[in-house]
């Protein structure tokens, strides 16, 4: 089951390195041989280029049902993992129908964090699920 309780957000698997987002107000953990892009250091791409993920934190003032509401609206969901008022989860269709899966996660509390996971590989689901579960405030 895909779904991560809060109480498993936010820890960093042996080995990964933190990704924080432009802000410092968010973190993601991936695995080691992650590489942030040149430009943009909140998105990292796998070595062999078949995953990604983005992390990014919301404005101090957002508000996160209306937060998800939006996001919901902008990207439909195609199925619904979680959606608490601590956490939200769904998969999204790819842009310009690619195949693979694209995942959008966020965390509610005092400051929002989301992510997006994007991954080619079915068998990456795993790990993909790892990289969910660590999403969630900076430290």
């Amino acid at each position: 089951m895909l779904v991560a309780g809060a109480a498993s957000a936010q820890v960093v698997p042996a080995g990964w390195q933190v990704v924080k987002d432009l802000k410092n107000l968010c973190q993601i953990a991936v695995p080691a041989d992650w590489t942030p892009d040149k430009l943009v250091k909140s998105f990292v791409t796998a070595a062999d280029k078949k995953a990604n993920a983005v992390i990014h934190a919301l404005p101090p003032n957002a508000n996160y049902a209306q937060s998800m509401a939006t996001a919901k609206q902008m990207m439909i969901p195609t199925k619904v993992y979680e959606d608490t008022p601590l956490r939200t989860w769904f998969a999204i269709a790819r842009g310009n129908g690619k195949p693979g899966t694209s995942w959008y996660v966020a965390t509610g509390g005092p400051q929002i964090c989301t992510a997006q996971i994007d991954f080619d590989d079915p068998a990456f689901e795993a790990t993909a699920k790892k990289i969910g579960d660590t999403i969630g405030k900076a430290k």
